[in-house]
């Protein structure tokens, strides 16, 4: 099994020589696949690799979905109605002394981070500010902040056609196959991928 820093040097190589066009797509989307358990190693790793990128001539542009994710919801116009909603849910709850249904709250915040494109347009401004940096490239960090209301390949589709510049991600899941990932290792295997997968 590769250790992380294997795997960062498998992406920094494939970075130098490129995308070249496959059956899934010849966009310069690069997968750092690694455990669900190393999600704090990687995130202790970051600021090094972001380093390491940068002596080879990278200039890497970060953008965290959780940071995303947070600033969608909180500036979502049905926000107050959440919060009323969810005091009342919690009244009742306690009255009747039943637990939270949390599937219902995640199905409305997933619906508003899939409705509309605004996920999409804060990764296109980025691949945008990315792209307009000599060597500029995008790194995409935090993803399990997507769970459980979508997956990275969502947007990814949305995105095609539109990448301008290399872009890395640090996904958390298991690789199956060439071109299934395993979003945190328990959601079952997609192959709707259309990137390069080291790890």
């Amino acid at each position: 099994m590769q250790s992380l820093k294997d795997k960062f040097a498998e992406v920094c190589l494939r970075l130098g020589q490129g995308r070249h066009l496959q059956s899934t797509g010849s966009d310069p989307i690069y997968y750092l696949v690694f455990p669900a358990s190393e999600i704090l190693a990687v995130k202790r790793q970051t600021r090094a690799w972001i380093a390491t990128l940068a002596n080879q001539g990278w200039s890497a542009v970060t953008l965290s979905m959780a940071d995303a994710v947070n600033s969608i919801l909180r500036e979502h116009p049905l926000r107050r109605q959440w919060l009323f909603g969810e005091k009342m849910l919690l009244e009742q709850t306690e009255k009747k002394n039943t637990p939270i249904d949390f599937a219902e709250i995640n199905k409305t915040l997933a619906k508003a981070l899939t409705e509309g494109s605004r996920l999409a347009e804060l990764l296109k401004a980025k691949i945008d500010e990315a792209a307009s940096t000599p060597g500029g490239l995008l790194l995409l960090t935090d993803l399990e902040a997507l769970h459980p209301y979508l997956r990275i390949n969502s947007i990814e589709a949305q995105l095609q056609g539109m990448i301008r510049c290399p872009i890395i991600v640090l996904y958390p899941g298991k690789r199956e196959g060439k071109t299934s990932l395993r979003f945190l290792e328990f959601y079952p295997a997609d192959p709707n991928y259309r990137s390069e997968h080291i790890g």
